[in-house]
Order: C-alpha cells, then structure tokens, then sequence
C-alpha cells in the first residue's frame, strides 16, 4: 500500500504547527520560557474526532504564537532574521495545502490545541481505484463567535476568487466544502464543539461527527491509547507541548501490527519525547519476558562498559545482549531486521551464541571515512570458563564460511575472522572481517583491528564515558532505565533516509519525506540519547531526548 504524495506536505504543516522549526526551537531555550518549559498536563481533545483505526496524528498543545515570540526573543540578533525566513516559509505550507492564512484565518481565535491526522490509508476501503487518503485538522478556538466570523469570511472569500463551494447536513451538522481544481487542494470545513475542522474530503468530517457522537468509535476512548497516555503524566517530565501517534497497522500490510504513542516536551537543554510501544498481539509470547520492575543492578554498574568504549562513539548500552536482539528480532519491520542480520553477519539471530552475554553489554558504532561505519562490542564476563566456551563455538560457527586464525595484539591473543580469496595469478588476499579477545573482565568483538586494539589500550580520560555530551545525555535520561544509548554528532544519519526508502510498504512516502523540509531534523540534532524504561509481553516504555543545535 501507498500514501498520497500530498501527505507530505501536509505532514510538514503538522510539523510547522507542532515545534514551527527546530532550527528556531533550538535558539529558545536560553530565553527560559518557563510556561513553555513546563508544558501542560493536558490531553489532545481532538481525538475524540478520530476512529479508531486512524492511521497516526500529531498534536501540538501550545499556542503557536507564544513559541515564535520566544524564539523572536531568545534569538542571537543575526539569526532572527533565519527564524522568521523559517516560520514564513512553512506557514506558507499551511497555506499552500489547506488554502488558510494563519495570521487572517486562524491566529486571531485560535487557542492551546493544533491537531493533525491521519484518518484513513483509503476511505472507500478499494485500493483497486486508487488509494483515497481522509487528513483532518483542527483547531481549539477560544472564542467561538470570532471562529465563526474568520471562517465565514474564509469561504466568502474561496468563492469570490471563483472556488467552486458546496454545502451539506451530515448528523444535523452543517459541511461547507469546495471541489478540487487544478491548481487548489479539495477542502471541507465545519464548526464541531469548540473546534473547527477542516479535511481535505467531506467523508473524513461524517466520521469525525460520527465518532463525537459515538464515544465507543473514537480513539480517544480506546482503552490502549487511554491507558497509555495515563502513564505520560506519572514520575517526572510530566508537562508537554506535543503528543503524536503511529498504528503502524493502519500504514500497510507488512508493518508490525503495533502501535507507538509519544508526548513531546521542552527542556532547557533540548527536547524531551516520552514513548509507550504497544506490542504485536501475534507476537506476544514470543517476546522475551523481561522484568516489568527496574533494573536489580544499579545504572551505575552499567557505565563500567562505556569506560571501554572510545570517544566519538555513538552507543548502546544495557544488559543481556542475547535477549535484547531477540526482542529487536521480534518488534523490527522486515527490511529493518534484515539489516540488523547483514550488520551482524555471519552471527544469526536464531543462534546461542550471545547466551552467554547475561550481564553488561555496550554496542558502538565509530565513524569513518566515507560515511562507513566501524564497530564494537564490549561484553561483560561472569564466567571465564563459561564465556570461553561460548566463543569457542562462535568460532566453530563462523568457520563454515570464513577463516579462522590467531594473531598477538601487544602480548593480547586475538582471534580474527578472514574472507580469503585468490586472483587470477593464484595469488591469496583477504580481509578481516572481525576479531574478537577475552580478557579477565570483558569480551571485545569488532570488525576492525584498529578499533579493537585501540578499545583495549583505552584509558578513562579517552572514553566516551568521560565525554562531557555523554554525561548530559546519561543525566537526562530516566536513572531507571534498563537499555539506554546515546547518538554521537560524528554520526552520519543519512542512513537513516536510505533505509526509510527501501520500505516497501511505505516507499512514496518516505521519499518524498527525505526531499522535504522534515529530513531537515536530522541536521538540527547536536547529540540525542534514548532510553527503555520497562518493557513486558505487550509494551514497552522509553524517552528519547535531543539537544539541538
């Protein structure tokens, strides 16, 4: 299945209305806007307008006004004129996609609530005709009479300028909507309950009526989403500005059949996303039962495996490596999980031969040249014996398809795996593929010898646990945490675009994502780091947070 081009540029709207710019979020901080830092504990209202099955929305719980005005202030004077180039341009997407003027139709009544949604892949539910996609946006207003009088003004003003307008009663509600023409999107429009709506088909309003009419239709009353979002204002970091959903389900037939619920906030450092996964029903019992409680071990054990690890390193850290790419294995679209299978090649997932990894664990991944990528190991040993043991049949594996020899590394015994080839002369050449050494305390495995040899040396000041940006990162992050990494900015994450675009299911979309404004997140992140917080047979908890350039 695929998605309208035009979601795109709807989407990016939603963004605009969600943080207006990262660019321009990341320059408010400093300005200690403390009602924008705190954010409210309010919940979305308008997903009482969605069905259940929406496929994803995004809602922005700020008044957008009050974020630019801070970013206006707490903007260095030669970059406010790049702030306001930024709002400028996507409040002309707004315009653009929904034919609104935000300072003339909205702004003057608008209040603390801006949804955006998804509410349909096809709305006639016949992919045979071409997919028809329902999109909905609506908007609080806190005076009702002046809504009424900006939006009627809006339709006068689409029909003087010669848009063809048609009007409706659906449920006793009245609908105003035009027909699509070529150089102007379709639109329909209507006044529901202290919000006005606007959707790009007049289906998409029949059911959100149908849905404030009917409780037990809407998402809201969804007892997955409602308990979910019950938990975003529980602990600490319980204000947010956003709040957005994903049922990945409702995308296309070969994406796991689970949902993602996230609460976005504000902090002085950066940004703060909240995140509830709800687990495959088909997959749950093959989901490893990990403990719903907290980590027994302190986190603090933990960072002994980030002293191993050098600096400019982007890392995961946790515990019991064995069992984490299991659930990985099992929560991962399939492109995705393929990838992770080439990246540990010849290592299979189905295999035990990370069993024996039980206890501290850190993954790193070190750039290089050419946007490639090095990487490393670093696995705690319990049993010496045990581990030996362990490794011994990871070599016996690897054996059937590569060359298995040892080599000295400063008086340090290494075991490197080979692919071994001849040319035409009949001469032999070969490269490492990885190589792996015990020592009292730990296992290292890399696919470089230069990595492993370095992280061997290694001393505390040259790690990244000495990094003062993977201190910040570790601080913000929950201290109850069971797996946890940190995103370096030596990372290169145009990976992430390329592998967005080999999706099948999702291949439109996510092009046209990466060649719009929205790929632009990516160049706005100074380091960010994430964190699993509880996970069980049905969900798994977890913050991400961001600090911005």
């Amino acid at each position: 299945m695929k998605i309208k081009p035009i979601f795109i540029g709807i989407a990016v709207v939603g963004v605009l209305l969600l943080v207006l710019s990262l660019s321009a979020v990341g320059k408010i901080f400093g300005a200690n806007p403390r009602d924008v830092l705190a954010g409210v504990k309010t919940q979305p209202l308008a997903v009482k307008f969605l069905p259940q099955r929406s496929p994803l929305f995004l809602s922005f719980l700020v008044n957008p006004d009050k974020l630019e005005l801070f970013t206006q202030l707490a903007a260095k004077p030669s970059d406010r004129g790049d702030v306001r180039h930024e709002l400028s341009n996507l409040k002309q997407q707004l315009q653009q996609n929904w034919l609104l003027d935000y300072e003339r139709d909205i702004q003057p009544w608008l209040d603390q609530e801006i949804t955006l949604a998804v509410t349909d892949v096809d709305l006639d539910q016949q992919p045979a005709n071409g997919l028809q996609t329902g999109y909905l946006l609506a908007f609080a207003a806190k005076d009702a009479d002046l809504a009424k009088t900006s939006i009627d003004a809006f339709w006068q003003r689409l029909a003087v300028n010669g848009s063809d307008l048609g009007f409706e009663q659906y449920q006793g509600i009245s609908i105003l909507k035009t027909s699509f023409a070529e150089d102007k999107p379709a639109i329909a429009g209507t006044t529901l309950d202290k919000f006005v709506l606007f959707a790009n088909d007049a289906r998409v309003l029949h059911k959100a009526i149908d849905a404030l009419q009917k409780p037990d239709l809407a998402l809201m009353n969804l007892a997955n989403y409602r308990d979910r979002l019950a938990q975003f204002n529980t602990g600490k970091n319980v204000g947010k500005v956003g709040v957005a959903y994903v049922n990945l389900a409702e995308l296309g037939e070969e994406l796991p059949k689970e949902s993602l619920l996230m609460s976005l906030s504000f902090d002085k450092s950066g940004i703060r996303a909240k995140t509830a996964l709800n687990l495959a029903s088909e997959k749950l019992e093959t989901v490893v039962d990990t403990q719903t409680t907290k980590l027994k071990t302190p986190p603090k054990n933990s960072s002994n495996s980030a002293n191993k690890i050098p600096l400019a390193s982007s890392v995961i850290i946790g515990n019991n490596l064995g069992e984490t790419l299991q659930e990985m294995q099992n929560i991962l679209i399939p492109e995705w999980k393929q990838a992770l299978i080439k990246a540990i090649a010849p290592i299979t997932l189905d295999s035990n031969t990370l069993a024996w990894a039980q206890h501290d664990y850190a993954i790193a991944l070190l750039p290089k040249a050419n946007h490639a990528l090095d990487w490393l190991l670093v696995a705690k040993v319990e049993d010496a014996n045990v581990t030996k043991e362990a490794i011994a049949n990871l070599d016996q594996l690897v054996r059937n398809k590569l060359t298995v020899g040892e080599i000295s590394l400063k008086a340090q015994p290494v075991t490197i795996w080979t692919n071994l080839s001849t040319n035409d002369n009949s001469k032999v050449s070969g490269n490492v593929v990885a190589a792996h050494t015990q020592t009292k305390d730990y296992v290292y495995l890399s696919n470089s010898l230069a990595v492993l040899e370095s992280s061997l040396t290694l001393k505390n000041s040259e790690s990244i646990a000495a990094s003062k940006s993977f201190k910040t990162i570790s601080a913000k992050l929950p201290s109850d945490r069971l797996t946890y990494g940190y995103i370096d900015k030596n990372l290169d994450l145009s990976w992430v675009q390329t592998s967005l675009l080999n999706l099948k299911e999702t291949s439109e979309i996510t092009q046209n994502i990466s060649n719009s404004p929205l790929a632009q997140i990516f160049k706005h992140i100074e380091v960010g780091g994430f964190a699993i917080t509880s996970t069980d047979k049905s969900m798994q908890n977890g913050e991400l947070f961001l600090i911005l350039k």
